[in-house]
């Protein structure tokens, strides 16, 4: 229970033991790293960590779980594997534990089906065995992004439902004008102690996420929800939050796409600003429980007159390091803060 609370007060999110990941800097403190675009196999992410923890629980394999290993495992980025094979729990199922099995196939699966077995598990399934399924995901994936996204699963789906319940009172469908006034209110509530909320042009951008129009369906509203949620809980996060308050020179201008950004990032159409501009966004097509859901990205223009983008890690060590805003000053290939103009765009992520 306490670590399910504990993501409300940890310093961000990021990848423990990826020094390498960062960007080449002389400073310690650097902040901004690179995520691998692809995991290793799982069986040697299990192999590697087993041997650095002693007290770390040893996998017994029945056969269906060897015949994901072989089936699956050499599968090794994981959105490639949303159409794969369907998980045997239905929503109807009484979970109480999950088995060795269940957890290889959530490790190995895609974001698609993890989030149709944690849909179909958090609502009913004790807290205890959540923070455990949570820890060893965790442990055998290599990656504790995972292990937030599961945390977060049983209070995200309760107040999304919740939510729901109120904007469309019982009906198939609800107004978006409706919808508009109850997100804002829960954002707000989530992200306290800041006052700012969401603007016009953030609320197009949510509803360019959801696929809506004037009007909203239970699917739209949770395709939009897994995105806000989890962003909603990183602002809320002392330094990122410290950052999204800020009014009078915006560090965070807002929910704004990838268009947006790039767009900020040129003085021309077809000329850059100088190496070292940068913007912060959040990726728009990540989504819970993508282990980067909620990630801050920094898009910048580098050395080579071209635009990267780097996702931005908080790791413990980060966590009294100073503000957010001097640590990303410190980063050599980072110099100054870029301007979005939010101005009307069609949605692109």
């Amino acid at each position: 229970m306490d670590d399910i609370k504990s993501i409300n007060n940890c310093e961000g999110f990021g990848h423990s033991g990826k020094a390498n990941g960062r960007l080449q800097t002389h400073d310690p403190s650097s902040v901004v790293c690179f995520h691998p675009s692809k995991f290793s196999k799982i069986e040697d992410d299990v192999q590697k960590t087993s041997s650095q923890n002693k007290h770390a629980k040893k996998m017994v394999l029945d056969k269906g779980a060897q015949d994901v290993m072989v089936s699956d495992s050499t599968a090794s980025d994981y959105d490639s594997m949303d159409a794969g094979s369907s998980w045997s729990l239905s929503d109807g199922d009484d979970v109480e534990s999950f088995s060795d099995a269940e957890i290889f196939r959530y490790c190995l699966d895609g974001t698609h089906e993890r989030s149709k077995f944690l849909r179909a598990a958090a609502p009913s399934v004790n807290e205890d065995d959540l923070i455990k399924l949570a820890n060893q995901v965790s442990l055998y994936s290599g990656c504790t992004h995972h292990r937030n996204q599961i945390l977060i699963s049983k209070q995200l789906l309760q107040e999304g439902a919740d939510i729901w319940s109120i904007i469309s009172k019982n009906n198939e469908r609800a107004l978006w004008s409706s919808a508009v006034p109850e997100m804002k209110a829960k954002f707000l509530e989530i992200v306290h102690p800041s006052n700012r909320g969401l603007s016009e042009q953030d609320f197009e951008v949510l509803r360019g996420i959801a696929g809506c129009g004037d009007d909203i369906g239970r699917d739209e509203f949770d395709k939009l929800w897994s995105w806000l949620y989890p962003v909603a809980i990183a602002l809320s996060k002392d330094k990122i939050n410290r950052l999204w308050d800020f009014t009078a020179h915006r560090w965070i201008e807002g929910l704004i796409t990838l268009q947006e950004t790039e767009n900020a990032l040129r003085s021309s159409r077809d000329r850059l600003m100088k190496p070292g501009t940068f913007v912060l966004r959040f990726p728009t097509t990540r989504s819970w429980p993508h282990p980067d859901a909620g990630s801050l990205v920094v898009t910048y223009v580098g050395s080579d007159n071209s635009i990267h983008h780097r996702l931005l890690s908080l790791d413990v060590s980060d966590a009294k390091s100073g503000n957010l805003e001097d640590l990303l000053l410190k980063e050599p290939e980072l110099s100054q803060l870029g301007r979005v103009d939010r101005l009307p765009s069609s949605m692109q992520s």
